[in-house]
């Protein structure tokens, strides 16, 4: 079985009560004192204008004024604290989000359990802690890339309302003796300093095990700063750490965490869930279960990478979409398991010739129209 989980925030505020909401929405970003979340914001309500606005062309030039007016060096901050950055004062170590947006989440429902536990036991703290028992404070996501990941990480954060903190990995480790460590501590620190979700992508790259000759002093004097932060984490904010390669981590780090979630590459019938939520109802759905056939064994993100590029393609060539689709895994799968399916979709439903799917599949016609004769007998 699988959950598709759509955010319970809408993305844009085309409702009736969206201008309303969208107000809240403004008051509640801006007392957290952060510029940068206004701003998106504002930048969402002049894509797409409430309904209830009377005129839509003034409201998106007033509020671009508005924007234009503001000063950014006394701009908003994160809880009036600025957000760390290197040595030199030139690159953030942090990137916050003050407004996290995840597009539909598509994992298996034990999974998604999971993370509705982590967001559940936030909401319900108090309740817990009458009880003597500590919410969740540090999570770990492990799993090969492009599986959802840092949706999720958003996911959680859009649905506890809090701002999302990443830490940019590229700054923060840095060649200066020590340095490393304090731009982690930094960054740490500054999440600490209100409620937020605090996301540490490629976690393996700064919590190494500390029995690899191969890395530098810097790197395993890190991990030591990385077992206090996690010893010492408040349940003040949530700190999660992804990791694609969980066999690299420290030991010592690995048993810091509170939870251990484990991501997989998405079955069949996350597959077609994906693809049907990235299809829109603008190819049939017999196309859409054939090409979540054909990309087994791949990531959500290789996947959906697949559906976009089908549709750029259209756009720029003129053609329709499921054309370009049939074409694109013609081309990719000449080899897989469903493409007698596939062909015979070509040839039946767009009246393709057997010569013009050889061409595509790269093999001769005669094996194109075996391959059809196989997949009516075996339908």
């Amino acid at each position: 079985m699988v959950v598709n989980m759509t955010a319970s925030r809408s993305v844009v505020y085309q409702e009736a009560d969206g201008l309303e909401r969208a107000l809240i929405d403004l008051v509640r970003v801006g007392a957290r004192g952060h510029a940068a979340g206004v701003r998106q914001l504002a930048s969402r309500l002049m894509r797409a204008v409430p309904p209830t606005v009377s005129d839509a062309g003034a409201f998106r030039v007033a509020v671009h004024e508005a924007l234009s007016a503001a000063q950014p060096s006394t701009g908003l901050r994160f809880d009036s604290g600025a957000i760390p950055a290197d040595a030199e004062g030139t690159h953030p170590l942090a990137n916050v989000d003050a407004m996290p947006v995840a597009d539909e989440l598509v994992v298996s429902d034990h999974l998604i359990a999971q993370l509705g536990e982590i967001v559940a036991e936030r909401v319900r703290c108090d309740e817990l802690a009458r009880a003597g028992v500590s919410a969740s404070r540090t999570v770990l996501f492990s799993g090969p890339p492009g599986v959802g990941k840092t949706l999720a990480s958003r996911w959680i954060a859009q649905q506890l309302g809090l701002p999302l903190v990443t830490l940019d990995l590229a700054s923060v480790v840095s060649s200066y003796l020590g340095s490393s460590g304090r731009n982690i501590k930094s960054v740490l620190e500054f999440a600490k300093s209100g409620p937020c979700v605090l996301f540490l992508d490629e976690f393996d790259a700064v919590a190494k095990r500390r029995d690899d000759d191969t890395d530098i002093g810097e790197l395993k004097r890190v991990v030591n700063v990385m077992l206090v932060e996690l010893d010492r984490w408040s349940e003040t904010s949530l700190l999660i750490a992804a990791t694609n390669h969980p066999q690299l981590l420290d030991e010592a780090i690995d048993r810091r965490f509170d939870r251990v979630l484990n991501f997989r590459l998405p079955g069949d019938s996350e597959r077609k869930m994906l693809l049907s939520n990235a299809n829109r109802g603008d190819v049939p759905s017999e196309l859409v279960d054939l090409a979540a056939a054909m990309w087994e064994g791949r990531s959500h993100s290789v996947i959906m990478r697949f559906w976009e590029l089908c549709r750029r393609k259209a756009i720029l060539h003129d053609l329709a979409l499921e054309q370009v689709v049939v074409n694109q895994l013609t081309e990719q799968f000449s080899t897989s398991e469903s493409r007698n399916q596939l062909w015979r979709y070509a040839h039946e439903r767009m009246a393709m010739s057997n010569r013009s799917i050889a061409t595509l599949a790269g093999v001769s016609h005669p094996t194109i129209a075996a391959g059809i004769r196989q997949a009516k007998e075996t339908a």
